[in-house]
């Protein structure tokens, strides 16, 4: 249909993508004043759930980002759905920032482009070393692959550096692939700073680049863990136990430190360094005169030395803590598990493992009657006639 624009938001993420989202599924009328429609629908279409594309991205790899990203699959599917409206059209996902390969995004332009005639790609990056200490807490929750897989489990505030990194931090190859098909002047880049965002707000900042005037603000949403319950959701994780998402509902009901931990203003540069030259070569493709860099080189919100690791007196609060959590409630929770898994294991005939789950269920529980009660009646069972 002629004269139709698309407005492709790709993220990134930890750049306040959710609460756009959520901002734009609750102005609807605000949109449709200006002919303009925020498209979430789900492959099934429903429009149940998250206001965002996610539904339509996967990764290339199962649970894996690294080394080959994210795609598209069904571009046809999407392709047909958004052809059923007339209007212009929002689309957004901070997963388009997971494709780091060109061939998807040209896939993705080809398919589009057939229904638009104007596509607006719109994106906000933070500066490498902010970014990354806030996504990178991202994979201290449950089922978080691509994060786990792209910044691992380390524990530090900022990850010591790795080359996988650069798939997501360089960029000016990662955002000059969208400029490379789309065009330069079809790619809007704001830069997730306060000092530069319109009335500091990325919400603000957005319906301003897309004409609204007239909405309703909202509120921020995913808000990250805090430093503590980053750190201990990275030790799960990186310990493999068992019934992680059991663990992770206690790690939330601690009573925890909440000291921001942070690096030293030394390290967060060290790490900005490797961005920095490439940073520079996308400022001048951007046309970015104020900030050679695109971003500020003020590093003044680190300390001086590093506060990232935890003193006594915290490591002392989270055992009290934990202990206290555990003194409450694992003495009955872990038998009920262990009840229920011998009850299982003696309808499937298996009676030696149940006894094993029982009297595992009996060292926790010693004088529980209905653990002793279940043990004297499998072992007359397993007694020869």
């Amino acid at each position: 249909m002629a004269g139709r624009k698309l407005y492709l938001h790709i993220g990134s993420h930890k750049t306040g993508t959710t609460s756009i989202q959520f901002a734009l599924k609750h102005n609807a009328d605000a949109l449709a004043a200006k002919g303009l429609m925020f498209f979430y629908q789900k492959q099934n279409g429903s429009w149940d759930g998250f206001p965002d594309l996610h539904d339509w991205i996967e990764y290339v790899e199962v649970d894996r980002v690294v080394p080959k990203g994210a795609r598209l699959p069904n571009l046809a599917g999407l392709a047909s759905s958004l052809s059923q409206y007339e209007q212009d059209i929002i689309v957004s996902s901070e997963n388009f920032s997971f494709f780091f390969e060109k061939k998807h995004i040209v896939e993705l332009h080809e398919a589009l482009s057939t229904i638009f005639d104007e596509i607006e790609v719109i994106c906000y990056l933070r500066r490498q070393d902010q970014h990354v200490i806030s996504h990178a807490q991202e994979g201290s929750k449950t089922s978080r692959h691509a994060e786990y897989d792209l910044w691992g489990n380390d524990i530090a505030s900022l990850p010591t550096y790795d080359k996988r990194f650069d798939l997501y931090l360089d960029y000016n190859k990662r955002i000059g692939m969208w400029m490379d098909v789309m065009g330069d002047d079809a790619v809007t880049i704001r830069c997730f700073d306060q000092s530069r965002l319109l009335k500091g707000d990325t919400i603000a900042d957005f319906f301003a680049l897309v004409g609204i005037e007239n909405y309703q603000p909202g509120t921020w949403r995913n808000v990250g863990k805090t430093s503590t319950q980053a750190k201990l959701g990275h030790l799960l994780i990186g310990s493999g136990a068992d019934n992680q998402v059991k663990l992770f509902s206690l790690i939330d009901s601690l009573d925890l430190p909440k000291r921001k931990m942070e690096p030293s203003r030394a390290e967060a540069e060290d790490f900005y360094d490797h961005y920095r030259e490439g940073n520079a070569d996308l400022a001048v493709r951007l046309k970015e005169g104020e900030f050679p860099e695109f971003f500020s080189d003020d590093f003044s919100e680190y300390p001086e030395q590093s506060t990232d690791a935890w003193n006594k007196e915290e490591i002392s609060e989270i055992f009290a803590s934990v202990f206290r959590v555990l003194g409450s409630n694992f003495f009955d929770f872990i038998p009920r598990d262990l009840l229920q898994a011998a009850a299982q294991s003696q309808r499937k005939g298996d009676i030696d493992a149940s006894i094993r789950f029982l009297k595992m269920a009996q060292i926790i529980k010693p004088d529980g009657p209905l653990i002793a009660k279940r043990l004297k009646e499998l072992r007359e069972l397993k007694r020869p006639d």
